[in-house]
């Protein structure tokens, strides 16, 4: 993925602080109790070493549903004279996408607090990487059941 993170302008020293969302790319959302959303993780940190730890859960979620691909949403948002702004940013997401759909997304195990409650954030790109989108139609709403590996995870952070 790196090259194609590079391609798109990103410069590979700032990964070390972005954030990110994996999100399914195909007829399949997730079913959380607020409603259905594509997104399964927020995660921040130096990118390109997280995505290679992903991939077990990754590979147990395509086995479920075949051949399948994911979408990755990243930013390397920054203020100047607060290096850590990408862990505010990450806690914005995963806050916006609980009040959203009454947990976080289907991997993240808690919800991380706000460092910087000062900041603001574009509303309108939060939701893009979090919400449906527009002409969205998922024809599949999976939730898992007790048998499932993403099961605990999934009931955690329900409010």
């Amino acid at each position: 993925m790196l090259p194609q993170l590079i391609s798109q302008g990103l410069k590979k020293e700032a990964l070390g602080r972005s954030i990110y969302v994996i999100r399914l790319a195909g007829n399949f959302a997730i079913s959380y109790p607020g409603g259905i959303s594509p997104a399964v993780y927020v995660g921040q940190g130096s990118f390109n070493q997280r995505i290679e730890k992903h991939k077990k859960w990754a590979v147990e979620l395509m086995e479920l549903v075949g051949d399948y691909h994911f979408e990755v949403c990243v930013a390397t948002p920054r203020v100047k004279g607060q290096p850590n702004t990408y862990l505010d940013a990450e806690a914005v997401l995963l806050h916006r996408f609980r009040d959203r759909y009454g947990s976080a997304p289907l991997w993240n195990k808690k919800l991380e607090r706000r460092r910087f409650p000062h900041h603001h954030y574009n509303q309108r790109k939060v939701d893009y990487v979090l919400y449906n989108r527009s002409g969205s139609r998922y024809q599949w709403a999976l939730k898992p059941m007790k048998s499932s590996p993403f099961y605990d995870s999934y009931l955690k952070t329900h409010s």
